[in-house]
């Protein structure tokens, strides 16, 4: 059952400077998180825990601001009827927590409270607060024991104190080490700087990889600091090493991906291989590349008059030959939808009607050879130039270029002829 209760708290003064009204400014971590280790009114020593999530919470934050700032704790906390009587300064309204400490600035206004701390008569700001404790025991995240929780921490008011009543080591705690609930100012007796030979040290339980370790209070609080920081480093390291194994992991999948692709290809090669092996396609032999040379040269002489003396045949198919025949002889190129057998057909009529023509005239020319005189050689042309001669006018816009063609060899007998004796 939670119970509301008073706890005070120690820490340093980090920090100082003078307003232009003569203020004294200065910065303090007024409350920490972790445990916190206490004095009951029996001697007793109990340590209580305040987790991050109470420390940290906006709620509790809020009321660290624009609270009166006192010169030791007061009997009684503050309201409106009594504030005045104990006030000397006021906290900012700037409140944060940082890494773990809640931090925030008093504006000193008194003056005999301002020479104090400037004559280091005061060291240390001490926080009062009410708390609802929670006993239930348990163990922090860090392996540290306590005997119950703080929660829904509310300032009333802070502190400024020559030092903690337990001694120097106190502060490193952030604590007071005295009476669970609200206790009266501090005698001067028990504010006055204490020797340090003759101060008892402030001892302190460390727990590390279970082991319970008894330590000056200094000592165990550098102790825990030292072991969050490993803790924090070590939560890092893990993150770190899981990221990089799910890397690896990721690689190692690729790899053998890979290596099974690589596999299944050299399977394939293999297949392949043994079926060219065991294949029974023939293969072209010397005789039917002869044959398929003495077709392609068929081809070659048939088409020759089709196209000029300079063309090149090389690398091209029967298929676009006779193409391009057929727009050379006729002037236009075939029909987009024309079969190849139909451009074949009429490249090869048209070069079949010159040839007839042709030889039909070189018998006409035996008939008169002897009525010739003195025939020039040069005259007589073959077949294969006489239609080359007339490839040169193909497509120049005859209104009919295999009409034309055909007329031209038709009256080609009629050619003046010199008569012979």
């Amino acid at each position: 059952m939670e119970t509301s209760v008073t706890r005070y708290d120690f820490a340093p003064i980090t920090g100082s400077e003078i307003t232009p009204e003569g203020y004294l400014r200065v910065w303090s971590r007024a409350a920490r998180v972790g445990t916190q280790l206490y004095r009951r009114a029996d001697g007793s020593q109990v340590r209580e825990y305040r987790p991050p999530e109470e420390v940290s919470n906006p709620d509790s934050l809020s009321t660290f601001g624009m609270k009166p700032a006192t010169w030791g704790h007061p009997p009684v906390l503050l309201d409106s009827l009594n504030t005045k009587k104990f006030q000397v300064g006021y906290s900012g309204s700037q409140v944060r927590y940082n890494d773990g400490f809640v931090e925030v600035a008093l504006l000193v206004t008194d003056d005999e409270a301002i020479e104090k701390i400037k004559r280091k008569d005061a060291s240390q700001v001490s926080a009062g607060y009410k708390v609802d404790f929670d006993p239930t025991p348990g163990v922090t995240p860090e392996g540290e024991e306590y005997a119950g929780v703080q929660r829904n921490i509310r300032v009333n008011h802070i502190a400024i104190v020559p030092r903690g009543r337990a001694g120097p080591e106190v502060r490193l705690l952030l604590d007071r080490m005295d009476t669970a609930d609200a206790v009266a100012n501090p005698t001067e007796q028990e504010m006055a700087p204490q020797s340090s030979s003759t101060a008892s040290p402030v001892m302190a339980t460390v727990k590390l990889d279970g082991l319970e370790i008894d330590l000056p209070a200094e000592t165990a609080s550098a102790v825990q600091s030292y072991s969050r920081d490993m803790g924090r480093q070590l939560e890092a390291f893990a993150t770190e090493r899981d990221e990089l194994s799910n890397k690896l992991d990721s690689l190692q999948a690729d790899f053998d991906s890979l290596a099974l692709e690589k596999e299944a290809a050299e399977g394939r090669a293999d297949a392949l291989e043994e079926e060219l092996a065991s294949s029974d396609t023939p293969r072209i032999d010397t005789t039917e590349l002869d044959q398929l040379v003495a077709a392609r040269l068929d081809t070659l002489q048939r088409l020759a008059p089709a196209f000029a003396e300079d063309f090149t045949f090389d690398g091209i198919d029967d298929a676009t030959l006779y193409t391009q025949a057929y727009e050379n002889l006729t002037g236009s190129a075939p029909r987009e939808d024309a079969e190849p057998a139909y451009i074949q057909g009429v490249v090869e009529g048209i070069l079949a009607a010159h040839v007839d023509s042709a030889e039909e005239h070189d018998e006409e020319e035996e008939d008169y050879e002897s009525e010739t005189i003195n025939q020039d050689s040069a005259d007589r042309e073959d077949s294969t130039n006489v239609l080359r001669n007339a490839l040169k006018g193909a497509g120049r816009g005859a209104a009919d270029p295999v009409s034309a063609y055909r007329a031209k060899q038709v009256e080609a007998w009629k050619r003046p002829l010199t008569a012979t004796k």
